[in-house]
């Protein structure tokens, strides 16, 4: 009897001290992955993208990034890795620049945000309505979205939750209505 109980005092010690190890382990992990990355840049994707406009040049973006993009191959677009999840890249076409902003999802999430929501807008949107940025982010109760897109004739605002995505596309032609949404 005492035999047993003493099998079972040591294996149920191994099992506490395993289960600890494991749950300091994943802690740390946790701690790891808090730590933010800092941007390579003067500024952080969601930044840079504010500061740059179609009509600049690679020179003028490069002196407000901190660094010379790399352009990419056979195209006219150029790309600068701010961090591993972000970057700014910025295509041209007639001298203008598409400018897109890949940003940390982890980072822009909101809690807050309502994907019934997300779901009412897009409905709104195919039955004809149409919104401002200003009225989609009264219709988002004051959340702001994240400029994603900057081109000569659009922009384009992302609303992150959890693994969700949505997109509206505001149209200069259209006196910057939303004509486009997505949720992915």
């Amino acid at each position: 009897m005492k035999k047993k109980l003493l099998t079972i005092l040591v294996g149920g010690i191994l099992i506490l001290g395993m289960a600890t190890g494991c749950t300091e382990q994943k802690e740390n992990e946790k701690l790891k992955n808090e730590v933010e990355e800092k941007s390579k840049g003067n500024c952080e994707a969601e930044e840079c993208i504010k500061l740059i406009e179609p009509e600049m040049k690679v020179e003028e973006i490069n002196e407000i990034i901190g660094f010379d993009g790399e352009k990419k191959d056979e195209t006219d677009a150029y790309v600068w890795q701010l961090t591993e999840k972000s970057k700014i890249e910025v295509e041209y076409k007639d001298d203008l620049g598409t400018i897109t902003a890949t940003m940390d999802k982890d980072k822009i999430k909101s809690e807050n945000l309502k994907l019934s929501i997300c779901y009412d807008i897009q409905n709104s949107i195919k039955n004809g309505t149409t919104f401002t940025y200003e009225e989609m982010v009264e219709k988002f109760e004051g959340i702001e979205g994240y400029l994603a897109t900057k081109a000569p004739t659009f922009k384009r605002y992302i609303w992150v939750k959890d693994n969700q995505t949505f997109g509206a596309t505001f149209s200069d032609s259209l006196d910057g209505k939303c004509s486009i949404v997505s949720l992915q």
